[in-house]
């Protein structure tokens, strides 16, 4: 175990509840996930206890992100400050662009725990098995698959969508290397994929290929948008352009705290 203080603003709970990332569940007090094919285990209270260390903190956390600076930076209005200050402390996850990929594939008219299902039916279905649960299955695992084993992983009309996409990036599409692309370039590459649109894309970009400019936009964003600064005929290009280079992190404090509290 490692116990790591940090000075920089970290809340896990936000985080890791917060609708970015589905391979992650709470037993007791502490986090357990499989990011890279190992178990981590993380809690915080006062300090950080974890199965792994600084380095993986600070890169998949995005902890070299700074946070003050950026949500200084989004602050504009009332509306956006509420759940800055409500969920502060809450980071964007560095995810595997491959495995963020198919999740959120997975996420198109799904909630959480039903993406949390499928995501876990594939893994241990097509996932290499570990010591501790089941790696994220290869784009190949995922391209010997049949529609049929598919759909009884839960994915639905989805199956096709995964099947034809593990296909592209099977035979060579390096999704890593979007990240030298720029935000529009790559995600003109994203939206060839077969199940991908503008959210899809947009999610990618955000939670795992470090385009901070991306602005997902679902149900729940649309509503934020309409609600508090009026009819919007493009709320991803207004967001964009309001919120500016972190337009992603104002858009996932909006997503996470309309998630949370908008329905009280």
């Amino acid at each position: 175990m490692h116990y790591i203080e940090l000075e920089r603003p970290f809340h896990l709970d936000h985080t890791l509840t917060s609708g970015q990332v589905f391979r992650w569940h709470k037993n007791g007090n502490v986090w357990e996930g499989i990011v890279n094919d190992q178990l981590i285990q993380i809690s915080q209270k006062s300090t950080i206890t974890c199965t792994c260390d600084e380095q993986f903190l600070n890169n998949y956390f995005r902890l070299d992100d700074d946070l003050d600076l950026i949500l200084s930076s989004i602050d504009k209005d009332e509306h956006i400050h509420k759940p800055i200050k409500t969920l502060y402390g809450m980071r964007l996850i560095r995810q595997d662009p491959w495995e963020c990929l198919i999740s959120f594939i997975c996420s198109s008219f799904n909630n959480v725990p039903r993406i949390k299902l499928i995501i876990d039916n594939l893994c241990r279905e097509f996932g290499t098995p570990l010591q501790h649960g089941y790696a994220f299955p290869t784009p190949e695992a995922l391209t010997s698959a049949s529609l049929d084993q598919l759909r009884k992983c839960g994915t639905g009309y989805r199956d096709k969508y995964i099947a034809e996409t593990a296909q592209i990036v099977a035979s060579g599409l390096d999704l890593s290397s979007l990240k030298r692309k720029s935000y529009e370039t790559a995600k003109e590459v994203l939206m060839k994929l077969p199940g991908v649109g503008h959210k899809v894309a947009d999610c990618v970009l955000l939670f795992s290929l470090d385009k901070l400019e991306a602005f997902p936009c679902d149900v729940n964003i649309q509503k934020c948008i309409h609600q508090f600064y009026g009819p919007c005929a493009h709320v991803r290009k207004f967001g964009q352009q309001y919120f500016g280079e972190y337009a992603g992190y104002a858009n996932h404090y909006l997503y996470h705290y309309q998630r949370v509290y908008g329905k009280r």
